[in-house]
């Protein structure tokens, strides 16, 4: 997946604010979150749908409920097959036709295609199919993993974590919509009482202006859950007051577009709460985004917990897709920022920063600090202190960025350092050489004279990047 970013440089002027390298216009691309995001004109959610068939019983109680799927246009009905057998095809043909004949005269536009999965990987023919075809919905059933135990067979826990669009993972133990009853029977839709479940971030803002473009919602139920932490009892106080105040927000917008909500605010592991509450609600759905904030900070697939719900949930999962726009800024803090660093340093050398002495540089992704870089100024040189990224976030170039800010910021002076051994190569591309140690100046060299001129067995290198003043 391609995951653009912004990236813009703030560093400290002569007149002490901050400016970006990148232009005035780089800070228009990251406009303040809301907790409701405006909402602009967009197509129906649900216009096209895919839905991968395997002629099961569970496929055949699905499609019965797909025509009440509130504006569906076209729906593509695919089945692969392992084998290039033609009579299993034609087995298959006849089988795709009398399904398509369940959904009669529904008004929807009903295709059908039969294929076999070119590498015997069926989730990786249905998204290679949606790529084809360009659904906003694929609509899976997910039967129990006779190994794992999970919820989630592995064709839809695939499926699930490799799609470019919004998925719907249905079940045949979902009583309400699996039943021997006609559909017409049931005036309820699988849209008519949502359990929206949000943490705030701008990924659960995205599905909730999802939500909104959905017609035949009778109600909304509102959900967070709040992970019981040892925080004091004051600050969960305020936690809980600021919980009620952005649910409310959502609650008085949806009202504002006709939809009508209630609040609920729940405590302990989120997935389990989210499904206990779809369960106790009786809920026709569960819509999540495919993110948590940490989870779209860190670029990861499908979130933990929408995985978790998607496994255990016996309700229907709407797993909401939103493409991932990180916004990256790089800056130097000002001095009273500094417990930023102190704060990503604690599991490092647990060291203390000086505000006399440093100059230090951080990383920001959205509004979250991830990787810092220092140098400090001696009496005869300024020395790099590293640089430093959150475990979680590495491997994604955020150590470079701070120490390109670092070189830019200082590089009018000569800069010296101890680089471990291992880092060495990471800091000759950014235009450090190696040196004797005694080219060191003597209160930069004064930090290792434990290793006793040993700077291999102390496992650094003595580096030096001249000045390009």
């Amino acid at each position: 997946m391609v995951l653009p970013t912004t990236h813009e440089l703030l560093v400290p002027g002569p007149d002490g604010v901050l400016h970006s390298s990148a232009g005035p216009e780089s800070l228009s691309q990251n406009p303040e979150h809301s907790d409701v995001p405006f909402d602009p004109p967009t197509p129906l959610l649900f216009d096209t749908v895919l839905f991968p068939t395997d002629f099961s019983g569970m496929s055949t109680s699905i499609i019965s409920q797909l025509g009440k799927i509130p504006g569906i246009k076209d729906l593509m009905l695919i089945h692969f097959q392992n084998e290039t057998d033609s009579s299993a095809r034609q087995q298959a043909e006849r089988q795709i036709a009398i399904q398509k004949e369940q959904l009669g005269c529904t008004g929807i536009n009903v295709m059908t295609r039969v294929d076999v999965a070119p590498d015997g990987s069926i989730p990786r023919a249905i998204l290679k199919a949606n790529r084809t075809d360009k659904a906003a919905l694929i609509v899976i059933g997910a039967r129990k993993g006779i190994l794992s135990g999970s919820l989630l067979g592995r064709c839809a826990t695939d499926v699930l974590t490799r799609s470019q669009c919004h998925v719907l993972i249905m079940r045949s133990d979902s009583p309400r919509f699996f039943s021997l009853k006609k559909p017409e029977a049931d005036p309820n839709t699988i849209v008519s009482k949502i359990l929206y479940a949000t943490d705030f971030s701008s990924s659960a803002d995205d599905a909730l202006n999802g939500l909104k473009r959905i017609n035949g919602i009778s109600e909304v139920i509102l959900l967070h859950v709040i992970q019981r932490n040892g925080i004091d009892p004051g600050a969960r106080e305020r936690n809980v007051k600021e919980v009620e105040e952005r649910l409310n927000r959502i609650h008085d917008d949806l009202k504002s577009a006709g939809i009508s909500s209630s609040i609920r605010i729940r405590y302990g592991t989120p997935s389990k709460q989210i499904c206990m509450a779809a369960a106790e609600e009786n809920a026709t759905m569960i819509l999540m985004s495919r993110y948590g904030r940490m989870d779209y900070l860190m670029q990861i697939p499908v979130g933990n917990t929408t995985k978790k719900v998607a496994k255990i949930s016996k309700t229907p999962v709407l797993v909401f897709f939103s493409e991932i726009h990180l916004v990256i800024r790089v800056r130097e803090l000002l001095a009273h920022e500094f417990q930023i660093a102190e704060i990503i340093w604690l599991d490092y050398h647990q060291n203390k920063s000086d505000r006399n002495t440093d100059r230090i540089f951080c990383v920001f992704v959205e509004d979250t600090p991830v990787s810092v870089s220092r140098c400090k100024r001696h009496t005869d040189g300024i020395e790099v202190d590293g640089v430093f990224t959150w475990e979680e976030f590495r491997g994604k170039g955020y150590a470079r960025m701070a120490m390109e800010a670092l070189v830019s910021a200082c590089g009018d002076n000569d800069l010296y350092m101890h680089a471990t051994l291992p880092l060495v190569t990471f800091y000759k591309s950014l235009g450090f050489t190696p040196i004797p140690e005694k080219e060191l100046p003597p209160t930069i060299r004064e930090r290792y004279a434990w290793a006793i001129g040993d700077m291999a067995g102390s496992d650094v290198c003595p580096m030096k990047r001249i000045s390009t003043a």
